[in-house]
């Protein structure tokens, strides 16, 4: 070895490097698992809270889920709803990550990195369903907390100039849900979990100071 100086050196950087990215990953668990429990509290609704709405989660990424006469019509009718649809879910996340990995066994490291530690593009998964699911959270919300999650919902869209929802060419994962180009940037500390983390604060419902985990989310909702 010509320079076992030199050599060492770029060991003692790569440890080092290592050492910190290392570091950096544990207090980001740290904090996040801390301030998923930490709760966001609103001020007390002073409203019957008559109207139903419904949190999903597929064991790692939350949905919000609106039955369609707690829809706005005007947005309801750019979507493509079939007359049997009885309720919507809408998912905010990587648009990559969503493309590529169908199923959990389609995930590969490149997709997972670029996901986590680089900013990326974003999109809106819309999925219709006829009935709801036992393992769905229920919320109930005061009328003008519904007007503000359907409002916060199709912000979440990117539109055209003539205001109609730009849908991605991607098909979906069945017949039942469709994919559009969103609002904002995919990041470590902007998620998917963090956007319904979001909607639930925009709203004034008790759920965490910020949380990318589902189950920060889901442990602030009642039961």
């Amino acid at each position: 070895m010509r320079n076992p100086k030199r050599f060492n050196r770029f060991l003692q950087l790569l440890k080092t490097i290592v050492f910190v990215l290392a570091g950096l990953t544990v207090i980001y668990f740290l904090m996040a698992l801390f301030l998923s429990y930490l709760p966001d509290v609103p001020e007390n609704e002073n409203c019957e809270p008559d109207q139903t709405i419904y949190i999903t989660s597929n064991g790692v990424h939350l949905d919000i889920v609106l039955p369609v006469e707690n829809m706005e019509k005007q947005f309801l009718s750019k979507l493509e709803i079939q007359e049997e649809t009885q309720y919507v879910s809408f998912g905010w996340g990587d648009k990559n990550f969503y493309v590529k990995t169908p199923e959990w066994s389609d995930l590969t490291f490149p997709v997972a990195f670029k996901a986590l530690f680089l900013k990326s593009e974003s999109a809106m998964h819309v999925t219709r369903y006829q009935s709801t699911y036992e393992h769905w959270k229920k919320v109930n919300l005061c009328p003008h907390q519904l007007d503000s999650l359907n409002n916060f919902i199709a912000n979440s869209f990117e539109k055209t100039e003539t205001g109609r929802l730009r849908k991605m060419e991607f098909p979906g994962y069945t017949n039942n849900d469709s994919f559009y180009e969103a609002k904002g940037s995919f990041t470590l500390f902007k998620t998917c979990n963090v956007w319904t983390n979001n909607a639930l604060k925009k709203i004034e419902v008790k759920t965490s100071v910020w949380s990318p985990f589902d189950f920060g989310v889901l442990y602030h909702l009642p039961d």
